[in-house]
């Protein structure tokens, strides 16, 4: 099983999670032209995505899927809500599945299990996403106010969690953007910063998570050295060995291997014990 962040950013994030033969992107928050050229600059024809999953309404998440969708025939999973709130973008509806939070369908070689989620959209959710073997999970949590009891059953045992980390308190602070918005970002209901994150991170630990990657990065009130250094000081101590990246706004990540990150963490682990 792999992964990679085509992007994320509040400009647009899509990511793609591998399976076997199975391609799904969860989110195109691009235009579809430039969700087709991250694809081909990692090698990944769009024609071969098998479907996009819609997290929530918000456009940095959905600009590009109703156009990527008409051009490859490929559908769209979201809940009746989102569709509701977005329904501009798919005019006939034709290639649109509908899923209901809580309830687990498949696609293909991967199971997806949509889990709500706290946030200023209609009906926003985080996704786990498991290998019909079952032998590994993918946790997806952004734009993400708080953790839920409903998140956390997302993540838990995630092999490999892809979790937002907006913004730095003081950047936010001393930020342009008004009290009103401020209080939007950092409310139950925004997003998560990079203090939540790490808070939440220390809570999912396990011996078989082997990687993280930060999110959704704030572009006015975050830096990525700063999001993976609070992170970085808060898990390693605690016994952290793995993969720990941050998915950037402009550049695709490349391919993380699930099963590469596991050997990686065993070796690290055990170089440390010796």
């Amino acid at each position: 099983m792999k992964v990679c962040s085509l992007g994320s950013g509040s400009k647009g994030n899509s990511t793609l999670v591998e399976s076997r033969g199975t391609r799904i992107l969860v989110d195109i928050g691009f235009s579809g032209i430039e969700t087709t050229r991250r694809l081909h600059e990692i090698e990944v024809a769009p024609e071969t995505i098998d479907a996009v999953l819609i997290t929530h309404d918000h456009r940095d998440h959905t600009s590009g899927a109703g156009v990527f969708s008409r051009k490859y025939k490929t559908p769209v999973y979201m809940t009746a809500r989102t569709l509701k709130k977005c329904d501009m973008l798919f005019p006939k509806n034709d290639s649109v599945e509908i899923y209901q939070p809580s309830r687990s369908f498949v696609v293909k070689d991967i199971v997806v299990q949509p889990f709500m989620s706290l946030h200023d959209a209609v009906e926003p959710v985080v996704f786990s996403l498991t290998d019909t073997s079952r032998k590994f999970k993918i946790g997806i949590a952004t734009d993400l106010g708080k953790p839920t009891a409903q998140v956390r059953l997302a993540l838990k045992d995630a092999n490999f969690v892809i979790l937002e980390s907006n913004y730095d308190e003081e950047l936010l602070r001393s930020s342009h953007y008004p009290a009103a918005i401020q209080q939007r970002i950092a409310s139950s209901h925004g997003h998560l910063s990079n203090k939540s994150a790490t808070q939440f991170a220390c809570e999912l630990l396990h011996p078989n998570l082997w990687g993280i990657l930060l999110a959704h990065l704030s572009q006015e009130c975050n830096r990525p050295e700063l999001a993976l250094s609070t992170m970085e000081e808060a898990i390693r101590p605690r016994g952290f060995k793995g993969f720990l990246g941050v998915a950037t706004q402009d550049i695709p990540t490349p391919f993380l291997d699930l099963q590469k990150l596991q050997f990686q963490k065993t070796e690290n682990e055990q170089f440390s014990f010796f």
